[in-house]
């Protein structure tokens, strides 16, 4: 089963191309790393599948449906949900607030995982401490990462793009947010990680996809991929081990 069907799609801006002619698929309930060194086209992936910068050719089929050109709130119906690189959190909201507002707006009839039903639930599945009455101008970045999961996870998504989540984390820290994206995905849901740290990539994902200057360079295992010459040689570096 596939999840995301990207078919021959290219974003300009201007005369460059951020993504150039990129056909790849996603497959369905793994954990799918998307890596490639900065200004590879990661972000304009994610931002074009989420609806926020539509392809100027191409087609995006999610679940063999197609959500080209739709706009993100629709995207999200259809069971898509995202995080951001830099967490896009307002500060003067509290967690359950925050969290509150896709579980009550998001439209969807799918079901949390877990039998989760309330913004506290929520917030404990993905491991905040701190009251859900806490505002999040007051959140460390650790649980900052982990409201902007929680938020996503409320859209009650079937696929999940997680950009950077673990960026700037402790290795505690980082290990318990992949403990949180190993129970989500066993939950049914299909999760694309978009990350630098080429260790939590071999032990998280079961799927690798690699982009360099917005072409697609290589997919395959984490092990295939991070051992093929021309990742190395564009991105890993040829003394690169696992």
């Amino acid at each position: 089963m596939t999840a995301l069907h990207i078919d021959g799609c290219t974003v300009a801006f201007g005369g460059l191309r951020a993504i150039d002619d990129v056909t790849l698929v996603v497959p369905g309930n793994t954990i799918t790393a998307l890596i490639g060194p900065n200004g590879s086209g990661k972000s304009t992936f994610v931002n074009m599948v989420s609806g926020q910068i539509p392809p100027s050719r191409g087609r995006i089929l999610l679940h063999s449906e197609p959500i080209t050109g739709m706009r993100s709130d629709q995207i999200v119906h259809r069971g898509l949900a995202r995080t951001y690189q830099v967490p896009k959190v307002p500060k003067e909201l509290t967690i359950g607030e925050v969290i509150s507002v896709p579980l009550l707006y998001a439209r969807s009839d799918r079901a949390l995982p877990g039998g989760l039903r309330t913004a506290a639930d929520v917030a404990r599945y993905c491991g905040l401490r701190p009251p859900v009455s806490t505002p999040c101008g007051r959140l460390s970045v650790s649980d900052l990462r982990r409201v902007e999961i929680a938020r996503a996870l409320a859209c009650r998504p079937n696929v999940l793009l997680l950009d950077e989540s673990m960026a700037g984390l402790s290795l505690e820290d980082a290990n318990q947010v992949m403990g949180l994206v190993r129970e989500i995905n066993s939950s049914g849901v299909t999760v694309v990680v978009i990350e630098h740290v080429m260790r939590i990539i071999a032990r998280l994902c079961g799927h690798a996809i690699v982009l360099n200057q917005g072409r697609l360079l290589a997919q395959g295992s984490p092990r295939q991929v991070l051992t093929d010459p021309g990742v190395r040689e564009a991105y890993l570096g040829k003394g690169f081990t696992l």
